[in-house]
This record gives structure tokens, sequence and C-alpha cells, in this order.
């Protein structure tokens, strides 16, 4: 079983870049270290900027959908009910979708600057699945 705590600690200085360690990246990554197949597969490279990661985004119809057919893709199950740590999820932060990873009590997501940590709303909290082993 791999422990989340380590496993974001060797993110902590880790800068944003686009199509390699992003808010979609990086939970991708998780789900590999966890054993399951790419949730990723599809979009791999099909973007390097900013720019083009939110054409991608707004031309399939959000984040939430494009992460839906990768976690289904994958076999990754959708969590129903309250997420648990090592839970996989896309968020809602302002006007933007993010994907993230729940740590129990917080949800981590890669940052303009880096890796950060978010309380937010249930509501606030797009789709869920379940990845970990928790």
């Amino acid at each position: 079983m791999i422990d989340l705590g380590e496993w974001l600690r060797s993110f902590g200085s880790a800068r944003r870049q686009a199509g390699v360690h992003d808010c979609v990246t990086f939970p991708a990554a998780w789900a590999i270290a966890n054993g399951w197949p790419d949730p990723l597969t599809e979009w791999r490279g099909a973007y390097d900027t900013e720019e083009l990661a939110l054409d991608l985004i707004r031309d399939a119809g959000g984040l939430a959908i494009i992460c839906d057919a990768g976690m289904a893709q994958a076999g990754i199950p959708e969590r129903i009910g309250k997420p648990v740590s090592g839970d996989i999820g896309v968020l809602i932060l302002g006007e933007h979708e993010a994907g993230a990873i729940f740590t129990g009590r917080r949800w981590a997501l890669v940052a303009e600057r880096g890796l950060a940590f978010a309380s937010v709303e249930p509501d606030c909290v797009l789709r869920k699945w379940s990845v970990g082993h928790g």
C-alpha cells in the first residue's frame, strides 16, 4: 500500500508545468501509483501549454467530463458518498475546475506555484473516484 503523505511529499518542490505536472497529470499519477491504468491515456501529450489545456477542456465540455471518461476507461470506480483518503476528485474553485487528491481532511492539488491544499464545501466537489486503498 502506498502512503499518501509520503507520495505527496515527493511533489513538495515540483512546479506546475502544463502536461507534465498539473491538476490533471498529478491525480493521474496517483492512480497509476496505486496500480490503475493511466486515466489520461487519450489526452497525454495532447497539450503542453495552459492555452492548449484550456482549449481541450472547453472543447470537451469541462474537466469533469474528461476525467469521467478517463476514469471509466481505466476502470476506476466513482465514489458515492463522502470522499475517503486517496480518492481523486474534480473540484470547482471559483470559475475553474481542478483535479485533486483527498487527504482525509483537505484536497491536494497543483496550483500555479506547486502543491497546494484546500478545504472546500461538499458542493464544490463535482466528481470523485475511489483510487486509494482506503
